[in-house]
C-alpha cells in the first residue's frame, strides 16, 4: 500500500510539473506568434488586400444580391398571391420556376432603373456642359463690366484695387518665373511617359471595375438562386462550431442586422426618390434651370444621412448661380424647406424607428465610419452602428438583470445612490431642493467668476489710465 501511495504521489508531482512547463511553453509559443504577426504586419495586410482584390467579383455580387433581394421577395409575394386567390398551393417545381422568374424580374428592374437614370441624366448633363461653354464667357464678361463700372465710380476703391492688381501681377509673375516654368521643364516634360502610363492604368482600372461588375451580376444570380441553401449551411456551421446558446445569440443578432440594413437601405432609397421627384416638380413650377439634373443629384445624395443634402445642394447651387444668383438663393431656400419636410414628415413615415438611434448617435456614426470608409462609410455607418449599439445595450441589460438591477434608463436620470432594502434594491434619487441647490451653487460660482473677472478688468483699466495720466503730466512739465 505504501509503495502504491508513493507511486501515486510521484505521478501527481510529474503531472503538476509537466502542466506548469506546458503552460509556460504555450505562453512562449503565443508570444512568438504575436511577435511574428507584428513584424510581418505589412505583409499580412498586403496579403489580405490581395485576397480582397481577387474576391472583388464575389463581393460585388454579394452587394448586388443583397440590394436585389427585397425586389425578389416582393415579386415572389405577388406571384404567390395569384395561387392564393385560386385556392391552390404551388408545387416544388412551380416554386423553383417562380424563384427563377423573380430573380429575372429583379435584375431587369435594377437594369431598367439604371438605364432610366442614365437616359435622364446624360443628355441633360451634355446639354448643361454645352450651355455652360456658350454662356459662361458672356456672363463672366458681364460680371467683369459690372464690377469695373462700380470700381471706377468710387475713387477710393479704384485706387485700392489698382494697388492690389499691381501686387497680384507681381505675385503671379514671380510664380510663373520661379515655380511654374521650372516645374514644366524639370518635372512635367521629362515625366510625360509616366503620366501617360498612369492614365492608361486608370483606364484599365475602370475596365476592370466593369468586368468585376459583370462577373458580380453572375455571382448575384447564383447567390439569389441558392440563398436558402447558403442560409441553411451558415446555420449548420454556427450550430456545429458553437454551443447552442451561443449559436442562438449569433443567429438572433444576424437577423437583427439584416432587418436594420435592409429596412434602412430600402427606406432611404424610397425616401430619396420621393425627395427627388418633389424637387423636380417644385423647380419646374418656379422655372429654375437644370431642374432634371439638379433633382437627380439631390435625390441620389439624399441617400447619405445628415450630410447628403448638403453634398448635393452645394454643387447644384453653384451650377444655378452661373445662370442666375437670385434663383440660386431661391434654390437654397427650397432645399432647406425640403430637408425640413423630409426630416420631420417623409423620413419618419417611411423609415420609422428602423435604427433606434438618437440624432447624436446618427451624426457620430456617420462621422466615425465616414472617416474610415468615405462615402461608403456614410451610407452603411448608421445601420452598422445601430447593430453595435443594440448588442452593447443588450449586454448591459443582461449584466444589470444578472445583478437584479433596473434596466430602465429613466431610473438613473436623478439617481443618487442604490441601497439594499428588504424587498430588493432601493433607488434613492436627488430631491428637488438638492437639485436646486446644485443649480444655485453653479449659478453663484459662475457669478463669482464673472465678478472676479470684472474686478481684474477694472484694475487693468485703472492702471492703463494712471499710466496715461503720468505720461501726460511729464509732457506738461516739459
Amino acid at each position: 500500500m505504501a509503495q502504491n501511495e508513493k507511486d501515486e504521489n510521484e505521478r501527481i508531482t510529474i503531472k503538476e510539473v509537466f502542466g506548469k512547463w506546458f503552460g509556460l511553453f504555450l505562453v512562449l509559443i503565443s508570444a512568438a506568434v504575436v511577435y511574428l504577426l507584428i513584424i510581418n504586419l505589412d505583409d499580412i495586410f498586403s496579403g489580405f488586400m490581395f485576397m480582397l482584390s481577387v474576391l472583388k467579383p464575389v463581393i460585388y455580387g454579394a452587394i448586388i444580391a443583397y440590394l436585389l433581394n427585397p425586389l425578389t421577395k416582393m415579386y415572389y409575394r405577388l406571384l404567390l398571391k395569384g395561387y392564393e386567390k385560386k385556392g391552390k398551393s404551388p408545387s416544388d417545381k412551380t416554386v423553383r420556376i417562380m424563384e427563377s422568374m423573380t430573380i429575372v424580374f429583379a435584375l431587369l428592374t435594377g437594369v431598367l432603373i439604371i438605364a432610366i437614370l442614365c437616359w435622364l441624366v446624360i443628355p441633360q448633363l451634355i446639354t448643361t456642359v454645352i450651355s455652360l461653354i456658350e454662356t459662361v464667357p458672356s456672363q463672366a464678361n458681364d460680371y467683369y463690366n459690372y464690377i469695373t463700372d462700380k470700381i471706377q465710380s468710387n475713387k477710393y476703391i479704384a485706387s485700392r484695387m489698382q494697388d492690389t492688381a499691381l501686387q497680384a501681377t507681381k505675385y503671379m509673375d514671380n510664380i510663373m518665373n520661379n515655380d511654374l516654368f521650372p516645374w514644366l521643364k524639370s518635372e512635367l516634360l521629362p515625366n510625360l511617359n509616366i503620366y501617360a502610363k498612369q492614365f492608361a492604368n486608370g483606364v484599365m482600372s475602370f475596365i476592370n471595375v466593369l468586368y468585376n461588375l459583370f462577373i458580380g451580376i453572375i455571382v448575384a444570380i447564383y447567390l439569389l438562386k441558392g440563398k436558402r441553401v447558403f442560409a441553411a449551411q451558415a446555420k449548420k456551421i454556427t450550430y456545429g462550431v458553437c454551443r447552442k446558446k451561443t449559436a442562438d445569440t449569433i443567429i438572433h443578432y444576424v437577423r437583427i442586422s439584416n432587418n436594420m440594413f435592409s429596412g434602412f437601405i430600402s427606406g432611404k432609397i424610397v425616401d430619396s426618390t420621393i425627395i427627388g421627384i418633389i424637387c423636380f416638380v417644385l423647380m419646374t413650377i418656379f422655372r429654375m434651370p437644370y431642374a432634371l439634373l439638379v433633382s437627380v443629384i439631390v435625390g441620389v445624395t439624399n441617400v447619405i444621412p445628415v450630410f447628403g443634402p448638403y453634398i448635393g445642394a452645394i454643387p447644384s447651387a453653384l451650377l444655378i448661380l452661373l445662370v442666375s444668383p437670385v434663383q440660386a438663393l431661391y434654390f437654397i431656400i427650397l432645399v432647406a424647406i425640403l430637408q425640413q419636410v423630409d426630416g420631420n414628415i417623409i423620413g419618419p413615415a417611411i423609415l420609422g424607428e428602423s435604427t433606434g438611434l438618437s440624432a447624436f448617435w446618427v451624426l457620430f456614426s456617420i462621422l466615425f465610419f465616414g472617416g474610415f470608409w468615405g462615402i461608403v462609410g456614410m451610407l452603411v455607418g448608421c445601420p452598422l452602428f445601430a447593430v453595435i449599439y443594440t448588442i452593447a445595450k443588450d449586454f448591459i441589460n443582461y449584466c444589470l438583470e444578472k445583478r437584479k438591477l433596473s434596466t430602465d434608463t429613466q431610473t438613473y436620470v436623478n439617481l443618487k445612490t442604490i441601497e439594499d432594502g428588504r424587498d430588493g434594491y432601493e433607488y434613492i434619487e436627488y430631491t428637488v431642493s438638492e437639485i436646486n441647490g446644485k443649480r444655485n451653487k453653479k449659478n453663484s460660482a459662475s457669478k463669482a467668476k464673472s465678478s472676479s473677472l470684472m474686478s481684474v478688468l477694472k484694475k487693468f483699466l485703472k492702471k492703463v489710465m494712471d499710466s496715461k495720466q503720468i505720461s501726460k503730466d511729464k509732457n506738461d512739465e516739459k
